[in-house]
This record gives C-alpha cells, sequence and structure tokens, in this order.
C-alpha cells in the first residue's frame, strides 16, 4: 500500500509502498478514506514527539471496515477512527478519560497511522458515521472539532461567559463556533489579519491582533475583568504570555497547542487571581460521538475545514500549508 512516512525528524516525508497492516485479534482492517493534517503533524516531523522512527503520521481520519472478524463492524461500514489505543482497564478509562489512558498509544506517533491507503485498530477505536455525514466531514471532525469540545469540557465552559481563542487555525477556528454553541461570548485572536474572516465566520462576537496590546484591549472588551476562559491554540511562548495575563479573577486558561519551547508563566498571578491552568489532551471518544451529532444536525459547520483536499502523494504540501494563512484545513485522500 502507499503511505507517507517519517524516515527522520526534520526532513520531508517519502511518499513509498509499504505492506498493508494485518488486524490482529480485536482489531478491525480500515480503508483510509481521508486524514486531516493538524499542527501535531509537523510537531512530530519535528522530533516534538517521542516516536520510534520511521513512522507513518495521522491520525484525524475516516474510512471504511475491509476486514477483520468483529460482526459489530462488517466490511463496508462507514467509520471515524478514534487515534488512541487505551486499554480500558485501568482508572482513566473507567471514568471515561481514555485520552489519558495508562498505557495509552497514539497513532501517527506510536503506531502507523492514517496517512496512508490502510491503517489497522481495535475495534474500540470505531465509531459509525451518520449517513448525512461525507468521509471527508467525518474525518476533520474527530479532532478539529474533538479537541476544541473537549477543551471546552475541561474548561468548564458556562453561559455568558467570556472565551478568548487564541490562534485561529483548524482548532482555534472550531473552537469559536462550539463555544457559541455552548452560549459563550468569543474573542478571537490571531497574529494573521486574514483569520478575522474566517473568526467571524464561525461566530465570534470580536476579532483582534495577537500581540503585545492583547491583554489591554481584552481587558477593554470585558469592563476591565479579562476573560473568563483562555484557550491557547497558538504554539508560540509570547502568545501564552500575552494570554495569561489578559485572563480574569477566577479564570481558567487551557493549553491546547504543543510547544517545542518553554513558556513563560507568573505564578504568582495564577495564585492571587485563584485562576487554574489546565491540560486538554486531545479528545475521547464521547467527545467525537457529540461532534458529529452537532454536524448530523446542522449545529456546527465543517466546511471551512475541507475546501482543500490533496491527494496522499502531496503530503509534504499539506503540512507546508499550515503556514498559509488562507488555508484553516488540508485534507489528503489516499
Amino acid at each position: 500500500m502507499l503511505a507517507a512516512i517519517l524516515r527522520s525528524y526534520g526532513t520531508p516525508l517519502v511518499i513509498a509502498e509499504i505492506p498493508r497492516p494485518e488486524p490482529r485479534a480485536g482489531e478491525v482492517l480500515v480503508k483510509v478514506c481521508a486524514c486531516g493534517v493538524c499542527g501535531s503533524d509537523r510537531f512530530l516531523q519535528k522530533g516534538g514527539f517521542r516516536s520510534t522512527l520511521p513512522i507513518v503520521p495521522g491520525h484525524e481520519a475516516s474510512g471504511v471496515v475491509a476486514g477483520g472478524t468483529i460482526t459489530a463492524f462488517p466490511v463496508g461500514t462507514r467509520v471515524a477512527l478514534y487515534y488512541l489505543r487505551h486499554c480500558g482497564e485501568c482508572r482513566y478509562c473507567r471514568t471515561g478519560r481514555e485520552n489519558v489512558c495508562a498505557s495509552v498509544q497514539r497513532m501517527g506517533v506510536d503506531f502507523n497511522g492514517a496517512m496512508a491507503e490502510y491503517v489497522t485498530l481495535p475495534a474500540a477505536n470505531l465509531m459509525p458515521i451518520p449517513s448525512t455525514v461525507d468521509d471527508i466531514s467525518a474525518a476533520v471532525v474527530t479532532d478539529s472539532l474533538g479537541t476544541p469540545l473537549h477543551a471546552l469540557r475541561v474548561a468548564e465552559v458556562q453561559e455568558g461567559e467570556v472565551v478568548l481563542v487564541i490562534g485561529i487555525g483548524g482548532i482555534g477556528s472550531s473552537a469559536i463556533q462550539i463555544a457559541k454553541l455552548l452560549g459563550a461570548r468569543v474573542i478571537a485572536a490571531s497574529r494573521s489579519e486574514a483569520a478575522a474572516d474566517v473568526a467571524h465566520a464561525m461566530g465570534a462576537d470580536d476579532f483582534i491582533h495577537c500581540d503585545v496590546n492583547l491583554p489591554r484591549r481584552v481587558k477593554e472588551m470585558t469592563d476591565g475583568l479579562g476573560a473568563d476562559i483562555i484557550l491557547q491554540c497558538a504554539p508560540s511562548p509570547e502568545a501564552f504570555a500575552w494570554g495569561a495575563e489578559a485572563l480574569a479573577t477566577g479564570g481558567r486558561l487551557v493549553i491546547v497547542a504543543t510547544a517545542l519551547e518553554p513558556v513563560p508563566f507568573n505564578t504568582n498571578r495564577l495564585l492571587w487571581g485563584e485562576q487554574r491552568l489546565c491540560g486538554s489532551r486531545g479528545f475521547t471518544r464521547a467527545d467525537v460521538i457529540q461532534a458529529l451529532r452537532w454536524v448530523e444536525e446542522g449545529r456546527l459547520n465543517v466546511e471551512h475545514l475541507t475546501r482543500t483536499v490533496l491527494p496522499l502523494a502531496r503530503a509534504n504540501e499539506a503540512l507546508a500549508n499550515l503556514d498559509r494563512s488562507d488555508i484553516v484545513r488540508s485534507v489528503l485522500r489516499p
């Protein structure tokens, strides 16, 4: 089968033929229909994850069951893929937190991912796609909607609160419309002025340029209080520092983006303001199922994520598109 392979850090992906994987007991062979490309894939390429190379990246995917002996998923079943292998037995899995399973393994990092024609996964990782949701939409729902939905759940967002979303890429843009759906007022921030159009299209109430003036601007918009919740979807240390200064008393700063550099933070401000600093790791299956339902019902829109579709052979172009302000997401079609 054809696959995009990372053979060494800091180098382009290599498009090559590799053996098709064979499903083990309890696993299903899935023919990949679509795979979104996000910042985590580039983080992997730069050496940010502890991976064993060579590895096939790709974790935001949908497909069609092509083999295996699991009766719940006969051949031909359309499925969205949950990217984390989890034990289902540890205390985290038992409470629905399989994203932090004690023995978690990541598709596209710890085992070969979906930038390929086929992938194998445990049956527990497959979620049927509603008939009215197409394959490309289902793929981007898994991460691009699942991740911000999970982050807003970690933040315990309440109706009427002010949510500041920093970084308006695939994750941040979706965070805007989910926060609005949950009843929040949303301020979007990005270094790219082109992101303003995307932010407003997703329902943002305000847009500000992400620079040293961000804390002052946010406080001006909130009667001097600051944002109740900040979703840090930009990896730069500067953006993190500016966002932290814009956090209201009792606010929650949720880290969504991975970062290669050390990030500054004033712990005294955290203490005096009774603020919370939270990490939000990926998403759970429940997040994906909820997001798929909202897309099916027309309450969430993924058109901004599915406009750029490329063949697998152009995987490196899809990674390069992460630096373009006019492309929110690229999706590969093996």
